[in-house]
């Protein structure tokens, strides 16, 4: 009695995004004969041996087909998934109930419900654009959105104290700005008289070595 009590207690879980036996009905069989559950349900961290090998797929098949008729199996092969399509809710559920969490072929598996997707406005079955919020993060934006303006532009950071540093600087001479040690080399700015930069000297072309006869 005490195995009875514990189903009825049972809950799904909450990443089904459905609400507990306690909402839906005070027993199990509240809950596997409500038709408004998906008929679909998605198994995770199948073993990969079972992609490949057609006995362990008869297997799970076999196994499904327990809760009621299924209508097509799908193999995912790059995700260790499968999903099952069946022909009732009741059927999804009960398999949903029975199988979650159990171990199939030395892996724990998962069994979630196939959430349907539902459209924004029931009269028109098109997908709609994204939010204008979002059509502005695209790089660049097709359009900014309603009432956006630009920024402006920031003032230019100007350092006066570099500035004046730099108008310190004797021309011809050289200004040690940090002494060497024995850890590190010093520093040491060798400023150009005026004039020293006005022009272009032409650069010699290097002599190719002789060669040997």
């Amino acid at each position: 009695m005490e195995e009875d009590e514990d189903d009825h207690k049972m809950i799904i879980n909450a990443i089904d995004n459905l609400k507990d036996t306690g909402d839906m009905g005070d027993s199990l069989d509240d809950l596997i004969n409500d038709e408004q559950l998906p008929k679909s349900l998605i198994i995770t961290n199948l073993n990969p041996d079972l992609f490949k090998d057609d006995a362990l797929k008869e297997q799970i098949e076999t196994l499904l087909s327990q809760f009621g008729k299924p209508k097509s199996f799908q193999y995912l092969k790059s995700f260790r998934r499968m999903r099952v399509n069946y022909e009732s809710s009741a059927a999804a559920a009960k398999a949903r109930i029975n199988l979650h969490q159990s171990v199939f072929a030395s892996s724990k598996i998962n069994v979630y419900f196939v959430q349907p997707m539902t459209p924004f406005d029931s009269a028109d079955q098109h997908l709609q654009p994204p939010a204008p919020t979002k059509q502005f993060l695209i790089s660049p934006p097709s359009s900014p959105p309603v009432g956006w303006e630009p920024r402006p532009e920031s003032e230019p950071l100007v350092n006066y104290d570099l500035l004046a540093a730099i108008a310190s600087l004797t021309p011809g001479l050289s200004h040690e700005l940090h002494a060497p040690s024995e850890s590190q080399p010093g520093i040491v700015v060798h400023v150009c008289e005026d004039g020293a930069m006005v022009g272009t000297k032409r650069i010699m072309q290097t002599a190719c070595p002789p060669t040997k006869p």
